[in-house]
């Protein structure tokens, strides 16, 4: 025969086993109208079973009292007839039977499927704040109904609230509640039990089931109990008598630190952070007196809530619309006044081309007074017969046939024998007094011509040699043209440019046969720009070369048309566009106005505008143009931009029709002249009117949002103080009592 041997339990499996084989398989006895399935558990009372009404079919759980000996009948009798009382509230667990009489004792009460409260927070410690608020009315409103019934729990703590399969809280053991007239002291649970409760003298009040609710709302939203610590605990396990856990209770909680976890707890705002407060308030007066006071603030504090959203849009909504209506207006500003801006500058611009027009044709004009005075005084026969008598003058022919013998224009400009003897003789000096007295009447302020002024008056022969001059200002010898060959300058020979001094040869570059306009050309003492008319003398019936030339000498300043004030908005200037280096450079400006005035000399440096912004305006584009001499240290008054329109200067021209080829450069054929006036207005001006239109507007704007502002916070304001009156007087009006503060109910520590 062969034995096996048992095999060893663990101590986990012996346990399970003793535990099974103490479970009981057959119920204490039968329970008329159930029928009894399963065991539930046991305690010192008994068992508790789960049956089913034979007639409703509804599961419902039995309790047996077994134990009759060991069990206060006084406090069972007590639960089963206040639960009775209470059994029409649906958050407190109901009674359906109750048989004393019967062997053991028995009552029959619903069954609560979910657990209590107490096991949901070993599952999950803390509940979102909603989850934890809701629960926490549930829980209130079941109290409030049994304080009205004149019952108090005095033993609310989580283990003792149980949770339907509906999720509903019910109330539950109530061993320890006490009716409003006991005056039995009753003890709770730690830290669940309000401090004055821990006394075994004290008289049972509602304030002690409004701090257990307030303990139970902390502990679901931090997962501990208030005041509950390890150090306080073992305080307490060790004082060995239940007077002393007591009064180590009662002191713990009085010199602990106020709670305040739930402060800094997220989602718990400031009315629901009151509500706890006062419910854990140490001093019993300054807690709430009931728990109806508790559900008046739960019930204000989610009606603030249901109205922070509407009151959220009032504020919102309005400063939305604000904020939409700011930016389209805005925008719509910004595109009147872009439009506004465009129109105007188009329009300056349109304004710019004719004034520019105008200008060119204005200059022309002057130009053209400046060619018929060149001409009437080169016909004067005053100067006519002396300049003849002078050239008739052995002496003055022999000192120009050396001065020509240099062959270089250049090699004049010393200080020969030939020049020296050209300068002292008396024909010569006679021709310079009639100069000199023509000149007088176009230069000074006692000129007889204001309109036209002249810098000089000259006369040269055939081969560009300056015969006779007149200066408006007295120079020195040195400085005196006279005696020197001047063929290269296109006042002589009237071509497009100057050419080169030293590279010519005298003789061979012909003398212009028509009036002309020279190339501008610098000042050798002031630097500021000056131009020349020149017109052919001659002397005998034979045209076909001139016998010498006359030339006046103008400062581009003293043309009347630009004549401006320094800093104008609107100024004309004269530019040089005649290709080559030089094209695109300022002539005349009127800050080189303001200088010459001044008695300041030019700057050796030229002012130039580039090739692609000359070729832009001569192409009649809309640019924003930027004055070149607004860099200089005295041009800070013509900077930023500027509207700019230019014009070709056309000149009258007396071509010959026996003009014959001619070595040198021939003279300028063309109607037009190498100059152009540029009349520029500043942009800043043009559109002063739009931005004055804009500032005004955004200020009218910026009013009436304003006002709008302040109309919609006072609205709000005078809403929100009404809504408060409103719930000053629904606190104010008078409820049902309920239980007053001397009402009692005990609970014990457990």
């Amino acid at each position: 025969m062969n034995y096996d041997q048992t095999e060893n339990q663990s101590d986990d499996g012996q346990s399970t086993s003793k535990k099974l084989s103490m479970r009981a398989t057959t119920p204490p006895s039968e329970v008329p109208g159930y029928r009894l399935t399963r065991f539930l558990g046991s305690g010192a009372f008994g068992q508790v079973w789960v049956g089913v009404d034979l007639n409703t079919g509804r599961n419902v759980a039995v309790k047996f009292y077994l134990h009759r000996g060991g069990v206060n009948w006084s406090l069972l009798s007590r639960e089963v007839k206040n639960l009775v009382t209470l059994s029409a509230d649906r958050h407190v667990v109901q009674v359906l039977e109750v048989g004393w009489d019967a062997d053991p004792p028995y009552y029959v009460m619903e069954l609560v499927g979910g657990g209590s409260l107490e096991d949901l927070l070993e599952v999950r410690p803390r509940l979102p704040v909603a989850e934890a608020v809701a629960m926490f009315r549930k829980i209130c409103v079941g109290l409030n109904h049994c304080h009205s019934k004149g019952v108090l729990h005095c033993d609310i703590k989580p283990a003792n609230i149980l949770i339907g399969d509906d999720a509903e809280p019910r109330l539950a053991d109530f061993g320890q509640s006490r009716l409003s007239h006991e005056q039995t002291p009753a003890l709770g649970t730690l830290f669940y039990m309000a401090p004055e409760q821990a006394d075994l003298n004290s008289t049972p009040d509602a304030s002690w089931d409004v701090y257990a609710v307030g303990a139970i709302l902390y502990r679901m939203l931090i997962g501990s109990p208030p005041y509950r610590s390890d150090e306080i605990v073992e305080q307490i396990d060790t004082a060995g008598s239940l007077p002393k856990r007591l009064e180590r209770y009662r002191t713990a909680i009085a010199s602990g630190k106020v709670p305040d976890r739930h402060l800094q707890h997220r989602g718990v705002d400031r009315p629901l952070a009151r509500i706890i407060s006062r419910c854990l308030a140490v001093d019993p007066k300054a807690r709430y007196a009931n728990i109806q006071q508790i559900l008046d603030d739960v019930n204000r504090r989610d009606h603030s809530q249901s109205r922070r959203p509407l009151m959220l849009l009032g504020i919102l909504g309005p400063l939305l619309i604000l904020l939409a209506t700011s930016f389209f207006g805005y925008r719509s500003i910004k595109r009147a006044s872009t439009s506004t801006m465009k129109a105007l500058r188009t329009e300056a611009f349109g304004s710019n081309q004719l004034a520019a027009s105008f200008a060119a044709r204005t200059l022309e004009s002057e130009i053209g007074r400046y060619y018929q005075l060149a001409q009437e005084e080169a016909s004067r026969r005053i100067l006519v017969e002396q300049l003849q008598a002078t050239l008739s003058e052995t002496s003055v022919r022999d000192s120009l046939d050396q001065i020509a013998a240099m062959r270089i224009p250049i090699q004049t400009h010393g200080d020969g024998p030939a020049r020296q003897a050209l300068l002292k003789n008396g024909a010569r000096k006679q021709l310079d007094q009639i100069l000199a007295e023509r000149l007088a009447r176009y230069t000074g302020e006692n000129a007889e011509n204001r309109r036209l002024r002249l810098a000089t008056m000259f006369i040269t022969d055939s081969v560009g040699t300056i015969l006779g001059i007149a200066y408006d200002e007295d120079v020195d010898e040195e400085e005196n043209s006279a005696g020197r060959n001047f063929c290269y300058r296109t006042y002589f020979h009237g071509g497009r440019v100057d050419l080169s001094k030293s590279d010519v040869a005298i003789g061979e570059v012909l003398p212009l046969e028509s009036t002309n306009l020279s190339a501008a050309f610098p000042s050798t003492a002031t630097r500021f720009w000056k131009v020349a008319v020149s017109t052919p003398i001659f002397l005998t019936d034979d045209h076909s070369k001139p016998d010498a030339i006359f030339v006046a000498t103008i400062n581009l300043g003293d043309f009347e048309l630009l004549q401006s004030k320094q800093g104008a908005n609107q100024v004309a200037v004269l530019i040089e566009a005649r290709e080559g280096t030089s094209r695109g450079t300022i002539l005349q400006h009127p800050l080189m106005d303001a200088r010459q005035t001044e008695g300041r000399k030019g700057e050796d440096k030229s002012y130039q505008m580039t090739a692609p912004l000359m070729d832009r305006l001569l192409g009649g584009g809309d640019v924003d143009y930027l004055d070149p001499l607004a860099s200089a240290d005295d041009g800070k008054a013509y900077g930023g931009p500027w509207i700019a329109a230019i014009q070709p200067v056309a000149l009258p021209r007396q071509e010959r029709e026996d003009e014959k080829e001619r070595q040198g450069p021939a003279p300028n054929d063309r109607k037009t002249a190498d100059l152009l006036v540029l009349v520029q207005y500043r942009l800043e001006k043009v559109m002063a009117p739009v931005d004055q239109m804009r500032s005004a507007l955004l200020v009218e704007g910026a009013a009436a949002l304003a006002s709008i502002l302040a109309v919609t916070f006072t609205l709000w304001f005078f809403v929100r103080r009404v809504g408060q009156a409103g719930d000053m007087v629904s606190d104010a009006t008078p409820e049902k009592p309920t239980i007053p503060r001397g009402s009692s109910e005990t609970m014990s520590v457990r």
